[in-house]
């Protein structure tokens, strides 16, 4: 099944990124970052799902899970100035598709369920409406990583590289306006912790399947008591903000 959202109202376009935040991580502890779209039109291929929203020109909007897109099928969207938010699960994009992804000039968030790796962090970086990027298939290395770190305005990152170590975590750290931090498969350990203690910006750190310790998360709790830590979807037993949540 693949779907759409529209009918967005070009006016707001502003305010739907402050909706995205607000609904997907601030209220409790889900990262749930489809509960603002509307009930969603049931289309086959994802070609015709992006044809559907070209109709509209107050598409932002567009969805597709269940039935892969291609890099050719998006192509469809090059240099659309009107979608400002594509989330694209169990897709078949690679690099390529987000060099096309690329030329759209307004995009704000990015998702995309597929293997991308360094080849595309240029790419990445030439989004400069980016805020938020999830990437919970991709392959980075620290290089590509502590690139992807120079982006200016990204403000939520989720991202799986199990190559990358603690060397991208200072890089990572002292990204301007990152406040939403989630590791997917990244084998940091207690050292690479360190860089998150004097963050000031840092307001959530989402950990799954990584390398630290019950003692390294205690130690940064110390240093950032006021942090949204989870590890493995659930919080440390001396997590003073653990009673905040209700889940």
């Amino acid at each position: 099944m693949c779907h759409v959202v529209t009918g967005v109202d070009m006016k707001i376009k502003r305010t739907l990124f402050g909706i995205l935040l607000l609904h997907s991580l601030l209220i409790g502890c889900s990262h749930t970052e489809t509960e603002y779209e509307s009930t969603p039109i049931e289309m086959v291929e994802a070609a015709e799902v992006i044809r559907n929203a070209l109709m509209s020109p107050e598409t932002t909007t567009i969805h597709i899970e269940q039935h892969p897109i291609s890099d050719q099928e998006l192509e469809l969207l090059r240099d659309n100035p009107n979608v400002t938010n594509l989330l694209l699960d169990e897709s078949e994009i690679t690099d390529r598709g987000i060099a096309t992804i690329a030329t759209m000039p307004n995009m704000i968030h990015l998702r995309v369920r597929s293997k991308v790796t360094d080849e595309c962090i240029d790419d990445l970086l030439s989004i400069e409406s980016l805020k938020v990027l999830n990437l919970p298939y991709a392959d980075f290395t620290d290089q590509g990583l502590q690139r992807l770190a120079d982006h200016p305005r990204i403000e939520l990152l989720r991202i799986r590289s199990p190559r990358v170590t603690d060397a991208s975590m200072l890089a990572i750290a002292e990204m301007e306006n990152l406040a939403f931090l989630h590791f997917i498969e990244i084998p940091i350990t207690d050292v690479g912790l360190k860089a998150f203690y004097s963050s000031e910006q840092l307001q959530s750190l989402y950990l799954d399947n990584c390398g630290v310790t019950n003692d390294g998360l205690s130690e940064l709790l110390k240093h950032q008591p006021e942090i949204h830590l989870h590890v493995n979807q659930a919080h440390l037993d001396n997590d003073p903000n653990k009673a905040s949540h209700d889940h």
